[in-house]
């Protein structure tokens, strides 16, 4: 059996890239009761991950997350999964698991990042971020948020020529 931690991407999936996310402005918001806010932002289209990292600075503005896709086999169709995001405990009361539904398209990419919106939400340490299809784990990447001042990357570098490329 496979343990709970570490990463993880099974044959139904492909892991196209990971890390951190400039700061974008959501287009709108679902209802997401297994989260602490109890929504969801919704991003439009399909963004690229703007530093490839496992090692996330904790700044507010910044997200991260990955790119992914269904695997050939899988199909063209459209398939219900689940987000599951693991963190250092944070909010009232205070939680360290998150989920959400999301809908994966066969027929193209998926992304899911998780931006620091709030003070609060910085928590360092391990997060896990998890896809779930058909009650299966098919994809978990790790990440470590660390103080910003830990990180090569910050908010203030997405906003003037890519310095890193």
């Amino acid at each position: 059996a496979l343990g709970q931690t570490g990463n993880f991407v099974s044959p139904r999936v492909e892991l196209l890239e990971f890390g951190v996310f400039c700061p974008d402005e959501p287009s709108g918001q679902v209802e997401a009761p297994d989260t602490e806010r109890g929504f969801i932002d919704l991003i439009d289209g399909d963004p690229p991950v703007d530093f490839r990292t496992d090692v996330v600075p904790g700044e507010l503005g910044l997200g991260f997350g990955m790119r992914f896709r269904l695997a050939e086999g899988e199909g063209d169709g459209l398939r219900m999964g689940r987000v599951i995001i693991t963190h250092p405990p944070f909010g009232s009361p205070p939680i360290e698991r998150e989920s959400y539904a999301i809908t994966l398209d066969g027929s193209s990419t998926s992304m899911t990042q998780f931006d620091f919106d709030d003070p609060y939400e910085v928590q360092h340490g391990t997060w896990s971020m998890a896809i779930e299809i058909d009650g299966e784990i098919v994809l978990r990447q790790i990440f470590t948020v660390v103080p910003k001042d830990l990180s090569p990357i910050c908010a203030r570098m997405c906003d003037g020529p890519d310095l890193l490329g």
